[in-house]
């Protein structure tokens, strides 16, 4: 089985190195990106997660969730928020983007742990679900010409 490969994006390289540590030490590969524009640019079916800091420039985390969710190879990635934002407001408007999950900061690595392993879990899930439809939409069409 291939070790999950997290995407990290926060405009803070000391959360974004904290982040990937903590990743580390719970047994996943992590890419960490400082901007939300260049996250979209790189981000593809290759990852299996999100993190992803709320207040950022150019283009915050809410937009990023929003732009990601458009695109069909990767609207299915689960996203969690990692934010200093606190406020059920704040939390709701991560929903409504787009998010699965909001952490606030300082994270702690439990509450990471537990968060990142229950949206890896359904991740690894919708994959062999749509790998899955697509044997059997093979086989259907073998059967049918």
């Amino acid at each position: 089985m291939a070790v999950p490969k997290i995407l990290i994006v926060d405009d803070e390289p000391q959360n974004v190195m904290l982040l990937r540590l903590y990743l580390r030490q719970l047994g996943y590969d992590s890419v960490g990106v400082e901007n939300a524009i260049v996250a979209l640019e790189i981000l593809d079916s290759s990852f299996d997660l999100v993190l992803c800091d709320v207040l950022m420039p150019e283009m915050n985390g809410f937009e990023m969730v929003h732009a990601l969710r458009k695109r069909p190879d990767i609207q299915d990635i689960p996203v969690i928020m990692v934010t200093t934002l606190a406020e059920k407001a704040d939390r709701l408007r991560a929903v409504e983007a787009g998010a699965n999950d909001y952490i606030t900061k300082p994270v702690d690595l439990l509450e990471l742990r537990v968060r990142a392993a229950s949206m890896l879990k359904v991740k690894a899930q919708q994959d062999e679900i749509r790998s899955f439809q697509l044997e059997l939409s093979e086989l259907v069409e073998a059967r049918t010409l």
